[in-house]
């Protein structure tokens, strides 16, 4: 009773340092991170600049993959024929220029700034559904990664997201039990199986409605393992969400 008392009251201050801090921006000037131009606003990006962003606009309504204007119904062949472990992928956004410069900011040289627009922007997508959550779970890192990037980009997002939305953060919920080699020299069959057997759900999370959430999706093996893995262990429904998805 006590340790839920004081995570509790934790969490309350959390909550209240992170919407002054998001609300002081709008006292103090900046600039548009793409075209760099000086604005007063909550967020750092101009109205011009959000125009140019490249919306995931037409896409399959299971795994977010870019789809053709004309494809109906909007479900792609892979998901057709063979659905992924996640019941849908809330990914608004594509991985192409200017956005994608943002991202790998945010990820690799952890520019906080375009970290905090990225979550301006996941937090839309999620007033957009209209379903519930009970928890929040994170794709877990590779600690190589981790140590060479210096902190865990997904789990940064998912933090500022949980006090953002209310629903509560699972940091243990999805753990990594091994680390797998780079996927960018692998054909298509071998990176979807490479994750396979890379994540360790908690029991916790039997019976639960979950958020997954991922920086970027390229094939989508990654978080497909994830949820299959939720799912043994319970799960009732896992949806994925991403700053950006790959157009492939």
């Amino acid at each position: 009773m006590r340790s839920t008392l004081l995570l509790n009251t934790v969490n309350s201050w959390q909550k209240k340092l992170f919407y002054w801090h998001r609300r002081s921006r709008l006292l103090l000037p900046g600039s548009c991170l793409i075209c760099l131009q000086p604005l007063m606003a909550e967020r750092d990006l101009c109205l011009a600049c959000i125009k140019q962003l490249p919306a995931n606009s037409h896409c399959c309504q299971f795994c977010a993959s870019t789809l053709p204007a004309e494809h109906q119904p909007p479900i792609c062949r892979p998901c057709f024929k063979s659905p992924a472990a996640f019941d849908k992928v809330l990914a608004a956004w594509l991985y192409k220029p200017p956005y994608s410069q943002l991202v790998w900011e945010f990820k690799y040289t952890q520019n906080l700034a375009a970290g905090y627009l990225l979550l301006d922007l996941l937090f839309d997508a999620l007033k957009n559904n209209s379903k519930t959550y009970d928890y929040l779970v994170v794709i877990p890192g590779q600690k190589k990664r981790i140590k060479e990037r210096g902190y865990h980009a997904p789990s940064w997002l998912a933090k500022r997201l949980a006090l953002l939305t209310g629903i509560p953060f699972q940091k243990n919920g999805l753990k990594r039990i091994k680390d797998i080699t780079s996927q960018q020299d692998l054909d298509r069959k071998n990176r979807w199986l490479n994750p396979q057997g890379a994540f360790q759900a908690s029991e916790a999370m039997a019976g639960k409605h979950l958020l997954l959430l991922d920086d970027v999706i390229t094939t989508g093996a990654s978080v497909h393992w994830a949820a299959h893995e939720l799912k043994q262990k319970g799960a009732t429904s896992v949806d994925v969400i991403a700053a950006a998805k790959t157009a492939i």
